[in-house]
């Protein structure tokens, strides 16, 4: 797609907080839009990512890090959070955190209190613990 001499690339990424997830690439511009993928500053939605999940969308973190874009868009950012590349990075971050938390801890308390404690200035806590309730149903279920 051309935008006003822009040129504009879908990218059926693979993994984010759900399966199937699209970016939106400008090389012109070395941007990216991040879509489910890349969480600026707000704590990560893991609802639907259990372990596997995790590192797959950790994969697709690096395949935006390999475009080399100089402006990341993320889909749920802090309102006037900067639009930087570190973003992937930390995410990827906190992808890790989270899939070592879960692993350590045996309750929906634990595994939320040890990630406040990791990650005290992202927004909406909120997410923390559904992703938690989430991750110990899967662990109930298998």
């Amino acid at each position: 797609m051309d935008l006003e001499g822009h040129t504009l690339e879908i990218v059926d990424i693979g993994r984010g907080d759900t399966e199937h997830s699209t970016i939106v690439h400008s090389p012109s511009i070395a941007a990216v839009v991040g879509g489910d993928v890349v969480y600026n500053e707000v704590h990560m939605m893991m609802g639907e990512a259990g372990e596997a999940a995790r590192d797959a969308w950790i994969c697709s973190l690096d395949q935006i890090a390999a475009l080399q874009p100089q402006v990341v868009v993320s889909g749920h950012q802090r309102v006037a959070a900067p639009s930087v590349p570190k973003t992937i990075g930390e995410s990827q971050q906190y992808l890790r955190d989270f899939t070592r938390v879960a692993n350590s801890q045996d309750t929906v308390e634990g595994i939320v209190a040890e990630m406040l404690e990791l990650h005290p200035d992202r927004d909406n806590p909120r997410v923390v613990w559904h992703s938690a309730r989430e991750e110990i149903k899967r662990r109930q279920s298998a």
